[in-house]
């Protein structure tokens, strides 16, 4: 069942989409404080402000600390419209964002299926990396928002219409999440790969234009991302992307490598190893004296974040933060080296394999005090440990569990049958997961899974689709 007027599916959508938000904005903005500095957030608000402060690019990229741009550049123009402390704005356009993102999601489901209208809102508006994430100022619902929106005129792509214009526009929104978060840092080679198996399988052009048309999303991310990596270039002498590399790398990714079966919490004994060598190696390269000063002063006041002035750039400011970043990247890829390769195997394996499996609820409750290990306690079956919170979890545990497997078997249900076009749809989306599963190595925090909701919640419209015509078939 769903609404006898196609246009009223995309308003129904939207409005659900936005009101949950909303009403998770209200309950957050009436039980804590808006500005969580347990996340990163004060690494996106800074370079808002110093943008609207200053008026100037060069402040701006200088306050970026290793962030990407495009989220900073966003909340600068809400935060110069409403208010410099005005967090609630920022997270009352994140709420549409989730309204949107519903819409999109639901416009592409219709691509290949006009069913399940309301279990796919169900699925949808009660994911809580949407309706959560919408309420914490982090780059993650705007990054969704773009990636949705790209999977979309792909699949239309694919599904309906073979007009190069929906790739061009696809890769646009996929260069705008590039430039968002660098989860999908390697997402254009993987689009480069999956058009040139679909031209040579559908061989409807010459190899020529085969070769032209794959290679466009990787030419126009190229161009969306052209301005920084050159600005990094003159600066720095490097081309590059982010500088967050070298740290995301040692002071992340090895401390979850280490352990056994990856993150969870990193291991705390790795970190120190990490923090220990790269002092030793920046002091070798910049001096026993030397100091990384950042150019910016805020303080906070009444829980709000105040700009308070600002510093002259060093000379070699820029260059100084690449070449940390470098030397930080190759202390990591030298402590990588110490590991047994079956140790990064199985850290990598399980990883992902939390980082697919753990329920969001996790985050929701850690906000109330309330604890992993206190709430994964009710499996114990004791009397004391059932508690409602656990018993909450442990519904959405097996919702995910449920969730994953319907994927797999519309996957292998799919590739069984060899739905032509169901099958490319698959192969597409399972290709431009690859690359965020991929930057999640180690670390199996369900946050990252954000990027892939979009895909998950497809993968279930079609195992939902294939159990619906095995059930058909029996009858």
């Amino acid at each position: 069942m769903s609404p006898k007027n196609k246009s009223l599916d995309y308003i129904y959508a939207f409005i659900i989409g936005f009101v949950i938000a909303l009403i998770t904005l209200f309950y957050k903005y009436f039980n804590f404080d808006l500005l969580n500095t347990d996340f990163e957030t004060t690494k996106y608000l800074i370079p808002a402000l110093v943008l609207n402060e200053t008026n100037s690019i060069i402040h701006f990229k200088a306050s970026l600390f290793d962030r990407l741009p495009i989220y900073p550049i966003v909340i600068s123009l809400i935060l110069k419209f409403f208010g410099t402390a005005n967090y609630f704005a920022i997270l009352f356009f994140q709420s549409i964002l989730n309204g949107l993102i519903l819409l999109i999601l639901i416009a592409t489901k219709n691509l290949f299926t006009n069913k399940y209208y309301w279990l796919s809102i169900f699925l949808l508006a009660l994911n809580i990396n949407f309706f959560w994430s919408s309420s914490i100022i982090l780059p993650d619902i705007l990054n969704v928002f773009f990636i949705s929106c790209a999977i979309y005129f792909f699949l239309k792509f694919i599904l309906k219409k073979q007009s190069i214009n929906l790739i061009i526009i696809g890769s646009i929104f996929f260069g705008l999440s590039f430039l968002t978060k660098p989860s999908g840092v390697l997402l254009p080679i993987f689009l480069f790969f999956f058009l040139i198996i679909y031209f040579l399988f559908k061989k409807k052009y010459k190899l020529t234009k085969v070769l032209i048309f794959s290679i466009l999303p990787i030419t126009i991310i190229a161009l969306i991302s052209t301005p920084l990596y050159l600005f990094n270039y003159k600066k720095t002498g490097q081309f590059f992307l982010t500088d967050q590399k070298g740290t995301h790398l040692l002071f992340w990714i090895y401390p979850c490598i280490v352990k056994k079966w990856g993150c969870g919490a990193r291991d705390q004994d790795a970190i120190k190893k990490a923090v220990s060598l790269s002092e030793i190696e920046l002091k070798k390269e910049f001096g026993t004296d030397f100091k990384f000063e950042y150019p910016y002063v805020f303080d906070f006041e009444n829980d709000k974040l105040r700009y308070t002035k600002n510093f002259s750039i060093e000379e070699n400011y820029f260059k100084n933060i690449a070449l940390r970043s470098k030397i930080n990247e190759k202390i990591f890829f030298n402590l990588l080296k110490e590991e047994e390769k079956t140790q990064i195997l199985t850290s990598f394996i399980g990883s992902v394999s939390k980082m697919l499996l753990h329920t969001s609820i996790i985050g929701i409750f850690e906000q109330h005090d309330i604890s992993y290990k206190e709430l994964k306690s009710i499996i114990t079956l004791k009397k004391n440990n059932v508690t409602i919170s656990g018993t909450i979890w442990l519904i959405s545990q097996i919702i995910i569990i449920f969730l994953r497997i319907l994927q797999f078997y519309g996957c292998v249900s799919v590739f069984k049958k060899n739905e032509k076009e169901t099958t490319w749809l698959i192969v597409f989306l399972l290709f431009i997961s690859l690359p965020f599963i991929i930057s999640t190595m180690g670390i199996g925090n369900p946050r990252y899974r954000i990027p892939l909701e979009p895909i998950l919640f497809l993968l279930s419209i079609i195992g939902i689709k294939s159990l619906k015509k095995n059930d058909i078939k029996k009858k």
